[in-house]
């Protein structure tokens, strides 16, 4: 009896970052055996003032040359293979239409009953995005499947900036005499700054448990 190939649907617009994309979705396929990988990219159609409505498609269809589209493809796969020798893919099929991009990624999904569909996000802010819209969070509203959204690493480094506070000489006291048993003194066990919550699993007879608290002085 024949395994039912896991579907996955990526969808790329060949800008820049689209290889990320890719490889992240060869990463997920080679994950399931056996997997058939359809890679999408979707042509919009510009309808300039007094434009030829009739010739509209077939001008957002050269958006996307299918000569550069498999090329693409192809160099991305073997970029692949070169860290994954054994690729299990049972087959890849590259496919291009015209339309609204988060419209034609769900219609192309149901259409091949597709397990997952993993699209990239272009973080886009301001006018460019109250235009366009989020094609990422309408497929994700809109689909009949589990969607991952991928995107570079990239945290802000205004948030990464740590908030060096001395360590409470009480606190210290309280989890060296309670070999850990006990986190804060009597004061922070009462009042902290900013809330969280944390697990003291295996730091007592009592078995796991999570409790809220506060950091900070």
């Amino acid at each position: 009896m024949s395994q039912h190939p896991y579907v996955l649907l990526t969808a790329v617009d060949l800008e820049v970052g689209s290889s990320f994309v890719l490889q992240a979705a060869l990463a997920v396929a080679a994950a399931h055996e056996p997997t058939d990988l359809h890679i999408l990219a979707v042509a919009t159609p510009a309808f300039a003032v007094g434009s030829d409505l009739a010739t509209a498609p077939y001008a957002a269809m050269s958006q996307v040359d299918m000569g550069d589209f498999s090329r693409t493809i192809s160099e991305n796969i073997e970029e692949f293979r070169k860290r994954e020798p054994r690729l299990p893919l049972l087959r890849v099929e590259a496919h291009r239409s015209i339309g609204n991009p988060a419209d034609e990624i769900v219609w192309l999904a149901a259409h091949l009953n597709a397990d997952r569909i993993l699209l990239g996000s272009h973080n886009r802010r301001g006018l460019k995005r109250m235009l366009l819209g989020s094609v990422a969070e309408k497929v994700v509203r809109l689909a009949g499947c589990e969607v991952t959204v991928v995107r570079d690493k990239n945290h802000k480094a205004e948030w990464r900036v740590p908030e060096i506070e001395p360590v409470c000489p009480d606190c210290a006291h309280t989890r060296q005499v309670s070999n850990g048993a006990k986190l804060w003194c009597t004061r922070h066990s009462q009042y902290h700054v900013r809330a969280h919550v944390y697990s003291s699993a295996g730091r007592g007879p009592e078995g796991p448990h999570a409790s809220n608290a506060m950091t900070g002085t």
